[in-house]
């Protein structure tokens, strides 16, 4: 029962490669595949325990995370109380959605603590690593065969047409590249630890997959994700390589030294920043901007209204509705364009502070693990932690640290950085 444990854990991650090629259909809900696998999994997983070890084990991450659904679901109790009944019954499924994703933290550092041999976690390691280079390898894929999704129809279903941009199977270059950019510095930093212990065939291997993302990100033009990568492999230097660094800005300024779109992208966000403060500019809001910095007003807004108890979570494209302010079609109308803006404004400062919490000890929990060491289990501190500070950077821009296959990768990374009590 174990052994079925960690292999659907494994499946579970894997299933995001699939991404959004295909949903499945299961009592009226279009299911992504990683929706369906978690379920089973926790199944499996719950009478594993029952079976062969009974033991609760929490992390000092595990018990904030606890701590941060408990929160969740008492702003949601209390909002059902003054909202209607149909609405928050919707919100539901996104509570339940969210909660169960966050049980792959739980079930992971269980399953890592009772891991004496330590092939769960070389297994973890490799589902990550090797689904992060099946997403590049599909994504340039989908560059030279299917470019644009003007020629494919998507658009018609909610889609943003994006033309010439690296998509893969996530169907949005933000997405993948900010899922890339947090696992850079993983692969990364792994690979800097098999290269200083001479283990040249595993550094080498990490040093191509890193590659594959690297130019994947590169060719999603996208600033977030660019953003991201910065933010992420910034910190790794610091951490773990000074000559890194060096490397790493050669890099970028040949990625961008050669591309005019990479070129045009950057000068747009320039552009679009000054608008933003107040500069005087005379090159206005690019229209992604623009429509991003609506998303936040929105999100504001409701902050306003709600700010300690937010408007219950899984109700925001309801409260978006009611003000007239936009409709409840598309991919993203469920929420603003920043995760952290949508915790407050669904849950409250109380979920957004508990949330904080988690990710907090987590950077504690992983500077204590990592700071005077040089073990595998340091690299892999150090990249973790550089990837969580990217794409918190990444989330200020894109819901990533609320979309469901990112989810994934956050949740069993925090498993990875967890410690017992």
């Amino acid at each position: 029962m174990k052994k079925l444990t960690h292999i659907l854990f494994s499946l579970t991650i894997f299933a995001t490669v699939l991404g959004e090629l295909r949903r499945f259909s299961v009592l009226g809900q279009d299911l992504l595949l990683t929706d369906i696998f978690l379920p089973l999994l926790f199944l499996v997983w719950v009478v594993d325990k029952i079976h062969s070890d009974r033991r609760i084990r929490l992390g000092k991450i595990g018990r904030m995370i606890v701590l941060f659904l408990f929160v969740l679901f008492l702003t949601y109790i209390i909002n059902w109380l003054r909202f209607d009944t149909f609405q928050m019954i919707g919100g539901v499924v996104y509570l339940g959605r969210l909660g169960m994703y966050s049980l792959l933290a739980l079930m992971g550092f269980d399953l890592l603590d009772r891991d004496e041999s330590g092939q769960f976690k070389r297994l973890v390691l490799i589902s990550m690593i090797g689904s992060a280079f099946l997403i590049s390898i599909l994504g340039f894929l989908q560059l030279k065969y299917f470019p644009s999704f003007l020629e494919l129809g998507l658009h018609l279903e909610g889609w943003d047409p994006h033309v010439g941009r690296l998509l893969s199977t996530w169907f949005d270059p933000n997405y993948v590249g900010g899922f890339l950019g947090f696992m850079l510095p993983v692969v990364v930093a792994l690979g800097l630890y098999f290269y200083r212990k001479r283990s040249f065939k595993w550094a080498f291997l990490l040093a191509g997959v890193g590659l594959f993302c690297l130019m994947a990100i590169y060719l999603t033009y996208s600033r977030s994700a660019y953003l991201t990568l910065i933010g992420g492999m910034g910190l790794l230097t610091l951490f773990k390589s000074r000559r890194l660094l060096v490397v790493f800005l050669m890099v970028l300024i040949v990625g961008f030294t050669f591309s005019g779109r990479a070129q045009q992208r950057a000068l747009d966000a320039v552009d679009s920043a000054k608008s933003l403060v107040g500069i005087d500019s005379q090159v206005p809001m690019d229209p992604t901007a623009r429509f991003r910095v609506e998303s936040w007003q929105i999100a504001w807004e409701i902050i306003q209204d709600y700010p300690i108890l937010g408007s219950g979570y899984g109700r925001y494209a309801h409260e978006v509705h009611e003000r007239g302010l936009r409709g409840l079609g598309g991919h993203s109308s469920g929420g603003s364009d920043s995760s952290l803006m949508n915790l407050w404004a669904m849950s409250g400062v109380l979920g957004l502070m508990a949330y904080l919490a988690v990710l907090f000890t987590a950077a504690v929990v992983a500077l204590k693990r990592l700071w005077g060491r040089s073990d595998m289990d340091a690299y892999l501190m150090a990249g973790l932690l550089s990837g969580f500070a990217g794409i918190l950077v990444h989330s200020f821009f894109v819901n990533s640290l609320l979309f469901a296959l990112m989810m994934v990768y956050l949740w069993v990374g925090l498993a990875l950085m967890d410690e017992s009590v």
